[in-house]
């Protein structure tokens, strides 16, 4: 049996929620042993490095000049958003990663930070996937499939908790939104 290690906290429902995250968590990892993908979902996490974006963008205005040029402006945009918030988001909550509160748990890739809160990966991700959508609304199913699976894999490598994933997806996609508007692209 794995054993949870949870900090004590003067708010029960924060520990309420904090347990259900981690049971959450290994759910999540207990299934993924069982089906033994860590290279399939080593590959689906790599693809949310960073890289892939910009080249994808530049691929995009090739198909669609116009649209494309928009979504590279729009991704630049918002990228200069997402990275600032991002930093001060993760350096102020400073949540513990996974491996640190859930014994037994090792992560199978070693993050390139020290906290958890919000994943990194799932708020590029979504961002991304929001502004491609738009620029190319028929790839807009297989972008957010994309960008859940690159959020998931982020569990099931046991660097982040579902919670972690959660608050990227909604930050990548209101930051997203936000450039769009911004930049006079509206919804």
């Amino acid at each position: 049996m794995i054993k949870l290690v949870l900090r004590q906290s003067f708010n029960p429902t924060l520990q309420k929620l904090a347990a259900l995250d981690a049971r959450l968590f290994l759910g999540i990892n207990q299934a993924h042993q069982r089906f033994n993908l860590r290279s399939a979902v080593r590959l689906v996490s790599a693809s949310g490095d960073g890289y892939l974006y910009a080249l994808l963008a530049f691929i995009l205005i090739l198909v669609d000049r116009q649209a494309g040029s928009t979504l590279l402006l729009v991704g630049c945009a918002a990228f200069l958003i997402e990275l600032p918030l991002y930093w001060v988001l993760k350096n102020t909550c400073k949540r513990r990663r996974p491996f640190h509160v859930v014994a037994a748990m090792a992560p199978f890739l070693k993050p390139s930070d020290e906290f958890s809160f919000p994943s990194g990966h799932t708020t590029a991700a979504f961002l991304f996937a929001t502004a491609a959508s738009h620029c190319f609304p028929a790839l807009t199913l297989v972008l957010f499939s994309w960008a859940a699976l690159i959020g998931l894999s982020r569990v099931m490598l046991r660097v982040h908790f579902v919670s972690d994933v959660l608050a990227g997806m909604l930050l990548g996609t209101l930051i997203a939104n936000l450039s769009l508007l911004w930049l006079g692209q509206g919804l």
